[in-house]
């Protein structure tokens, strides 16, 4: 497909267009391919649904969408999955979720840590947004997964037996950098997480939680890093080792 501009729109929607493929817009989409993208009646535009499938459909201008019954593109989800499980920090957050998508983040998991200041919100709505536009934005087939707050006492013990995990944290001697423990790890796990504390650090009843339950400590940096460089620092490091295991390539339709 020729490079498109590009609309993502959520599987349900795209399920109710009608039997000649006419799509009914809502009010952001119209704005964003009128105003935004600057489209006319009968220009083209690639139409993903977040979960590995690529149109190319036709905008009709002010209230519908024109797009085929079979897609043009379909794309397996990458493996292993990428999780970030980032703590709620004041600033940065929303940096955070659109670079993490932009490096092909699938899942985050916003955690509540005992040391996260008060002023530091939950917001799935603003993020949804961010996540939706970082899709648009870098075209990726896939969207993240934002999975609800969650408390980290109660969260180390969630992620499946089947996944990989690790917990960046600082001040401990003879830590390994987390590049040469993923040279370690196998393709085969199901996920492979990283947890980034908040601005001021883990908790130690909460880092050793962390251990007991079988998550691997490992370095970012000599450095100490800002909560939200450290999750971007981790993600492309995470991004890239994936990219030397991964041969799965996107089909037709």
């Amino acid at each position: 497909m020729a490079e498109l501009r590009r609309l993502l729109i959520e599987p349900k929607r795209l399920a109710d267009r009608d039997s000649n493929g006419f799509l009914v817009l809502r009010d952001d989409e119209r704005h964003y391919l009128r105003r935004v993208l600057r489209l006319r009646a009968g220009s083209p535009v690639a139409v993903v649904d977040g979960r590995g499938h690529l149109w190319e459909g036709w905008f009709q201008g002010e209230e519908q969408l024109l797009l085929p019954n079979s897609c043009e593109t379909t794309s397996p989800a990458k493996s292993p999955q990428l999780g970030l499980a980032i703590s709620l920090v004041r600033r940065g957050m929303d940096d955070v979720m659109r670079m993490a998508c932009e490096l092909g983040v699938d899942w985050i998991q916003p955690l509540q840590a005992k040391r996260c200041t008060p002023q530091a919100d939950f917001k799935p709505e603003r993020w949804q947004l961010i996540l939706k536009e970082a899709v648009e934005q870098c075209e990726r087939l896939w969207m993240p997964q934002l999975l609800p707050l969650a408390s980290s006492d109660h969260w180390w013990s969630m992620p499946e037996n089947g996944d990989t995990r690790a917990i960046a944290t600082t001040r401990v001697e003879g830590l390994m950098a987390l590049e040469p423990w993923l040279q370690r790890q196998t393709p085969e796990s199901n996920c492979i997480w990283l947890a980034i504390g908040p601005e001021g650090g883990w908790d130690p009843q909460e880092q050793a939680q962390a251990l007991t339950e079988g998550w691997s400590p490992v370095s970012l940096s000599e450095d100490i890093l800002r909560s939200s460089t450290a999750a971007i620092a981790g993600v492309a490091t995470l991004s890239s080792w994936r990219r030397t295991t991964l041969t799965t390539e996107p089909t037709n339709c």
